[in-house]
């Protein structure tokens, strides 16, 4: 079976190994691949396995629990927005300013 990101995911769903083991199966990929000296597609299988091996450490060593005034944390926008109203502009600005970002942007 060759090294892949399925196989990887497939191992990890069906086995559920320990941190440790996972760790040990990223040192050997990250040799595997540091020794490598054929073409890079012949390879990628294990490279993409080792991101989604490295994903799953540190989604495992994050905090489970964070705590409550983190996750409620609400952002305070109220120095964001002016109270003001907004600028009114008479219409042949507006009209010189659309037609000057028209012109900016046609070539794209």
């Amino acid at each position: 079976m060759s090294t892949s990101a399925e196989s990887a995911q497939q191992w990890l769903s069906e086995k559920q190994p320990s941190l440790d083991e996972v760790q040990q199966v990223v040192a050997r990929l990250e040799q595997r691949i540091s020794q490598h000296q054929g073409d890079e597609d012949s390879i990628q299988g294990s490279v993409d396995a080792l991101i989604l091996l490295q994903d799953h450490i540190e989604s495992e060593k994050a905090p489970a629990d964070q705590p409550s005034s983190a996750t409620d944390a609400q952002l305070d926008s109220g120095q964001l927005i002016p109270e003001a109203d907004p600028v009114q502009l008479e219409d042949d600005v507006k009209r010189r300013a659309f037609d000057a970002l028209k012109d900016q942007f046609k070539d794209l």
